[in-house]
């Protein structure tokens, strides 16, 4: 029994001997007085290079350059300060055999066996953990650096919301420096409102604990620190993730927005402007692609009055692109000028017509130019359009009176050469002393008619002439006006009765009926209408007279003549303008009596207008102030 035990023993013993061996650590124990290593177990051989009889052969002050020979007494102290614990760590370096030092935690403990009192010193190679805390003091470090020397403005915190770092550029914004902010809630140091409600913000830390995302602050915020100054701010705010992904803090970045809100103040204020500006233009600003819809991407105020639709209707052919308003004749054209514009690089000038959304066609003039966008090369057209259809009729009508004028200078031309053809021929021939005394009187009154032709149509060009120049006078007096008619009637009765017409006259039944009026341009009127009238109809009457109104007096001239066509009532009072019917043709005159008619009557504040229908006669109507 007693061998088994004793070789129980020898194993067990062997066992502890390989447990301590390869304990992990390197197990040391050291003679107090002198340092000298007294035992070691395997691990510590491994670790420094050593054999176990080398390490045996040596003192720890062979191993640890903190406690050397000649400084024997910074060992006994250390020791003893150890006894007194009873156990003890501290962090040092040995040697290996190779010389290169080994980072190492050696913890000492006394202990009593067999009466006596040991230590043990228990080394563990640190190196891994050395490593590790150099690379976190340069992370730190490089972190530190990096914080503080970032332009913006850097707060962090924890998930308790909590600060942990603050930059300078955080802490002149804030007022508040790093060793006071410090272990502080965040929305003390970071307090903000909204720039204009003037109540508080909600902090964009909380948004990204709550949502666990990047987020950024909203426009016009202001920053009040602790001193209580404002400053417009702009930042974000983002999540501290660990190696497992779970938020460990936020970090909030923020930067003075003061210059930037003053440009975009400027900006607002520049754009409400310009906003403004081409709204009360007299006309459209847009912004279009370069498509045969000219699809608008921004259209002015002004688009309604020119085109009757809003600008919501017309941007992005919501309601209607403004290519179809292009009259259809006139789209082939304005693409081909505008494309010819975008080749050349140089801005247009063209005008075109539309059609309006309650179906009115108006003439627009367009200037714009194209230019490239960068990040698609797409062609844009900008530009301005501007209603002219005033423009064009004006030149229409130009036309028209260059037109009329020609016409009239060749009537007029034919008008003067006939009688003053008579007028030279038979003056000539009155020469003649032989001339038989009847014949010679029949060609003075030849001569004195065309005399009297010409002084007429000199005062018809002269009257008109006056009248356009508003160099015309008006003498008011009181005219009996059934005395007026009546004389009308006397003058003219037998010019009407040589072409077999008849003439009435209708007046009221108040014989002393007055008007308060010019009787000689009253007279000048109704002359030209009678004449006309008598002049354009072939057989009838002719009426002549006037109606009583509440402000007004009515007169009328009215005939049972040809009419005249809708084409031609339209003109009939421009100068110069002659009917080109067939059957007009073959009655001489220059175009001017019914302009004159309407120059007068405008001047006597009345108005003129006509009623006719072809073949049924026609009657000439124009109102005059009672007073």
């Amino acid at each position: 029994m007693q061998p088994q035990r004793e070789q129980d023993s020898k194993d067990q013993s062997e066992l502890d001997r390989f447990c301590i061996d390869h304990a992990g650590v390197g197990i040391y124990r050291i003679a107090e007085e002198n340092g000298q290593i007294l035992s070691v177990n395997q691990q510590a051989c491994k670790d420094l290079g050593y054999t176990k009889e080398e390490l045996l052969d040596m003192k720890i002050f062979d191993l640890d350059p903190n406690f050397s020979a000649p400084d024997k007494q910074k060992w006994r102290l250390h020791r003893q300060k150890i006894r007194e614990k009873g156990t003890g760590s501290i962090e040092t370096a040995h040697r290996r055999k190779n010389g290169s030092l080994m980072p190492v935690e050696v913890t000492v403990t006394y202990m009593e066996y067999q009466g006596q009192n040991i230590s043990f010193s228990f080394v563990k190679d640190i190196t891994k953990r050395k490593q590790a805390e150099e690379s976190l003091r340069e992370s730190e470090k490089l972190f530190r650096t990096t914080l503080y020397s970032i332009g913006d403005g850097v707060i962090t915190c924890d998930t308790d919301r909590n600060i942990r770092h603050i930059n300078k550029v955080a802490e002149d914004l804030t007022g508040w420096t790093e060793k006071e902010a410090r272990g502080k809630p965040v929305q003390q140091i970071f307090r903000i409102i909204n720039e204009q409600t003037r109540k508080p913000v909600e902090n964009p830390i909380d948004k990204v604990l709550k949502h666990g995302k990047i987020v950024g602050l909203a426009n016009h915020t202001l920053l009040i620190s602790k001193n209580r100054r404002e400053t417009p701010i702009s930042d974000s705010g983002a999540p501290i993730f660990s190696d497992e992904g779970k938020i460990i803090g936020v970090v909030l970045v923020f930067r003075d927005a003061s210059q930037e809100r003053l440009y975009q103040q400027q900006l607002e204020t520049d754009q409400k402007f310009l906003t403004s500006f081409l709204n009360n233009l007299p006309g459209m600003a847009f912004r279009c692609k370069n498509t045969a819809n000219w699809d608008m991407e921004y259209v002015s105020q002004g688009a309604q009055k020119l085109t009757g639709y809003t600008p919501d209707d017309l941007t992005l052919n919501k309601c209607k692109s403004f290519g179809d308003l292009i009259h259809p004749e006139d789209r082939d054209y304005v693409w081909n000028m505008v494309q010819k514009a975008v080749k050349e690089h140089t801005p247009y000038e063209i005008e075109y017509r539309i059609t309006t959304k309650d179906g009115r066609e108006k003439w627009v003039w367009e200037k714009g130019e194209s230019f490239i966008l960068q990040d698609d090369h797409s062609i844009i057209i900008e530009g301005f359009i501007n209603d002219v259809t005033g423009y064009k009729e004006l030149e229409q009508k130009l036309k028209e009176n260059d037109r009329l004028k020609t016409a009239f200078l060749q009537n007029v031309s034919h008008e003067i050469r006939t009688p003053l053809n008579a007028i030279l021929g038979f003056s000539e021939l009155i020469k003649n002393p032989e001339l038989p005394e009847d014949e010679r009187r029949e060609y003075i009154d030849i001569i004195e008619s065309g005399g009297y032709k010409l002084l007429a149509i000199l005062n018809n060009v002269l009257e008109l002439s006056r009248i356009e120049t508003g160099d015309i006078s008006i003498n008011r007096s009181d005219i009996n006006l059934p005395d007026f008619i009546q004389d009308l009637h006397t003058f003219f009765e037998p010019q009407a009765a040589a072409k077999g017409l008849k003439m009435e006259i209708e007046v009221s039944s108040n014989d002393q009926l007055l008007l308060n009026t010019d009787s000689t341009r009253l007279d000048q009127i109704f002359n030209n209408l009678i004449n006309n009238a008598i002049k354009y109809t072939d057989k009838g009457l002719i009426r002549i007279g006037y109606e009583t109104r509440e402000d007004s007096i009515l007169f009328y001239v009215k005939d049972t003549g040809p009419g005249i066509s809708p084409k031609q009532q339209a003109r009939v009072f421009d100068r110069f303008y002659r009917s080109d019917d067939p059957k007009m043709l073959h009655h001489d005159g220059v175009g001017l009596g019914l302009a004159i008619c309407l120059g007068l009557i405008n001047a006597l504040e009345g108005e003129i207008w006509l009623e006719s229908e072809n073949g049924r006669g026609t009657s000439f109507f124009f109102s005059l102030p009672r007073s």
